[in-house]
């Protein structure tokens, strides 16, 4: 088992303020002209963000945080016909956020939601150059992580949840930009739900059967690498994950810890949430997915997570786009409780 500390335990949402969000979805005046369970979904993730917050009606969704992680994945380095993305794709994504000329920061301005590059190999580096961030190990054949260095990066997540949480964030929405990623989170969801490499490779950023070969044969190497440790979720990120991923783990497993409900994005923080609940039990009662994407690896990962996405839209993006997009439901689900003459109760 690994050495890393235990996060704290989790604290479920309050079941009585969802309760609470529940009657009052009930006595809506027939005026508004919805009845109820006319909302559906909408429905469950009102009384969720109530219960998130431990307050009924639940307060507005203003203060939103998008953070999109990155890393290097060292086998994507050594055969990168496994991406069609460039050499450079974390720095054109990082420059274009940071520039504010990304599509997905206007779409983010347009909502109010503040945005964040994240690059996980910070606390490994002492450097600001992105071309000198280190990549994870070759997963097929070595160790991804050193303990240390996992360790610093579960941390670094726990830091980033904590900042977000002391400064008040209501929402955080998570995404990543990682080239190489979709073949570690392939092994590392086949080696805890058990499966065949051919039952979780996908074609990622769009490669051709070739590439498609080559990547299945590293996740075939890599899960072989951790066979007899498909629960041990800390030392499946030290020897077949990545830095992005650890990174995410420890957003999410403390962003649990702080009270803090997260929309997840994709394959790579579906991944991620897949580790967090193994380490914290518990912690996916504060998180929603916001879309899935098409990787096969999706769907036994939400399987075991007891989760379905909000939209169905295959997207494969990444960087949180589908979180974004989803967002509008979950302000309209907390507006719905929150109408002319409700009680607010604490």
């Amino acid at each position: 088992m690994s050495e890393i500390p235990d996060f704290p335990s989790i604290t479920v949402p309050d079941q009585a303020a969802s309760d609470r969000a529940a009657e009052l979805r009930s006595a809506l005046p027939q005026g508004f002209g919805m009845p109820p369970r006319a909302l559906g979904r909408l429905e469950n993730l009102g009384t969720w963000i109530a219960a998130c917050q431990g307050h009924t009606p639940p307060r507005s969704l203003e203060n939103v945080s998008l953070l999109v992680v990155s890393a290097e994945h060292g086998v994507a380095q050594r055969e990168p016909a496994i991406s069609t993305f460039s050499p450079g794709f974390a720095a054109d994504v990082r420059e274009a956020i940071e520039s504010g000329s990304s599509p997905l920061v206007s779409t983010a301005r347009s909502m109010d939601v503040a945005v964040s590059f994240i690059d996980a190999t910070s606390p490994l580096t002492s450097t600001e150059n992105s071309a000198d961030r280190p990549a994870s190990g070759e997963v097929d054949h070595e160790d991804a992580l050193t303990s240390e260095q996992l360790e610093d990066c579960l941390n670094y997540g726990r830091e980033i949840a904590d900042k977000h949480a002391d400064e008040g964030t209501q929402l955080l929405t998570l995404g990543e930009a990682s080239r190489g990623l979709t073949t570690v989170c392939a092994a590392i969801i086949g080696t805890v739900c058990r499966l065949e490499p051919v039952k979780t490779v996908g074609r990622g950023s769009g490669i051709d059967d070739h590439a498609w070969r080559t990547k299945t044969a590293i996740i075939r190497d890599a899960q072989f690498r951790v066979r007899d440790d498909r629960q041990d979720a800390l030392l499946i990120l030290r020897r077949i994950g990545g830095a992005d991923l650890a990174v995410m783990t420890g957003i999410l497993a403390q962003a649990a810890v702080r009270r803090t409900p997260v929309l997840v994005d994709g394959l790579g923080t579906i991944t991620a949430a897949l580790c967090a609940q193994l380490i914290s039990p518990g912690a996916s009662a504060w998180w929603q997915v916001a879309t899935a994407g098409s990787e096969p690896a999706i769907s036994p990962a939400l399987k075991v997570l007891h989760m379905e996405p909000l939209l169905g839209l295959q997207l494969g993006t990444g960087q949180g786009l589908g979180a974004l997009l989803a967002l509008p439901m979950l302000r309209h689900a907390v507006d719905a409780l929150r109408h002319e003459g409700a009680s607010p109760q604490s």
